[in-house]
């Protein structure tokens, strides 16, 4: 059994919870080019089990603070409650949702949401990917979720691609129902694994508090939230995104709910450039932008294109308008957010009431040792 020394006094952070283990924090060992499970040390002795990982940024994963191996029984454990904490997600209304949340789920690396009857595995990293027993892994999906076929995403945005695990084909497009709205969603070619599941009651909130109004959003991908506006009875919709996929596909959610033909508008065209061009006033509009920082060194200028983006929205909101403010980035704390948003209203001379903050849904829960996963941010403003 291999067993893997960390050199820093972490015992404690582990102990309360915290997953992950940086490389220059261990002896790293000799001769190991596959990721496996390890028994990990410090100075005062063991520490537990860990999914040691000899290509990625974490040196360790912790699984387990125990003393025994975890076994596939004990997996299956964890997978069991996994399941049962989603109990108050899934329902005839709501068919999509996230399964095994890594980390969150006590399960390191492993991703796993669930489209009606299809269930999409995706590990983070190479590392996770070795580890994770895939054939075990989907026969348990097979014999508990609720779903006929088991299919692996790779994570890679250029090579994005399906495969399928166990049980039946699976088509690479799915329409699932979210509280009883209607989506179409491409697991093969979407985001993520095919749909922004976190932002699921962002989305009904949304759906509540928009009728007669004009919403406009930003960063649209499949207009999710413009369908739920359109549901909420908003009374004029557009979605704006870069890619015409997407706004394509945001215009069939919108005919595949009923909504009128003539209340929403999709816009293909580059959001900082339409908010520097355009001069459109609107009751509410979304901003739920791509991740602008995929690592701490680029924070700083993530900060700032956030800044941009939310000011230039601000000055096209209405008065006594209303604006939501998103962002997906692990780097960009809600503290960073709030003196985003704060610098942002500035700019713009704008002022605001906070009506809401919120982040990811239920079915993506966080360690409450490790608030880096809690990456998911929304705020919900009544402007002046």
């Amino acid at each position: 059994m291999l067993k893997v020394k960390i050199t820093r006094n972490l015992r404690r952070n582990i102990m309360r919870g915290h997953p992950w283990v940086f490389r220059e924090a261990v002896e790293v060992p000799r001769g190991i080019d596959r990721a496996q499970l390890a028994r990990v040390i410090d100075a005062k002795g063991d520490l537990g089990w860990g999914l040691y990982d000899p290509h990625g940024t974490f040196a360790l994963r912790i699984l387990s603070t125990g003393k025994q191996a975890p076994s596939a029984d004990f997996f299956a454990a964890r997978f069991a409650r996994a399941l049962k904490l989603r109990a108050n997600v899934r329902s005839a209304e709501t068919n999509a949702f996230r399964l095994f949340n890594g980390e969150g789920d006590l399960l390191p690396g492993l991703v796993c949401d669930v489209y009606d009857k299809i269930a999409v595995v995706q590990f983070d990293g190479q590392g996770p990917g070795e580890f994770w027993d895939k054939k075990m892994i989907a026969t348990w999906l097979l014999a508990n979720a609720g779903v006929t076929s088991v299919v692996e995403k790779t994570r890679r945005s250029t090579e994005r691609s399906m495969e399928l695990l166990a049980g039946e084909p699976a088509a690479s497009e799915v329409v699932v129902r979210e509280h009883g709205a209607l989506f179409k969603v491409n697991i093969e070619k979407g985001q993520k694994t095919g749909f922004f599941l976190d932002q699921r009651e962002n989305r009904l909130y949304v759906r509540q508090n928009n009728r007669g109004k004009s919403v406009l959003n930003l960063f649209s991908y499949s207009g999710g939230f413009s369908i739920y506006a359109g549901l909420g009875g908003a009374r004029r919709v557009a979605s704006l995104d870069i890619a015409q996929g997407a706004i394509d596909l945001a215009e069939e959610n919108w005919r595949l709910n009923g909504l009128p033909a003539g209340g929403h508008q999709g816009l293909c065209v580059d959001v900082f450039e339409y908010l520097r061009g355009d001069t459109e006033m609107w009751d509410h509009i979304i901003v739920d932008p791509p991740s602008m920082s995929h690592s701490e060194a680029g924070k700083e200028t993530a900060k700032q294109k956030y800044i941009e983006v939310f000011a230039a929205a601000a000055k096209r909101v209405t008065a006594q308008g209303e604006l939501s403010l998103s962002s997906c980035s692990s780097h960009i704390t809600f503290d960073d957010f709030l003196e985003i948003i704060e610098e942002a209203l500035s700019q713009a001379r704008r002022t605001g009431q906070i009506l809401r903050v919120s982040g990811q849904g239920p079915d993506h829960p966080f360690p409450h040792a490790n608030l880096e996963l809690r990456y998911l941010k929304y705020v919900h403003l009544a402007l002046d």
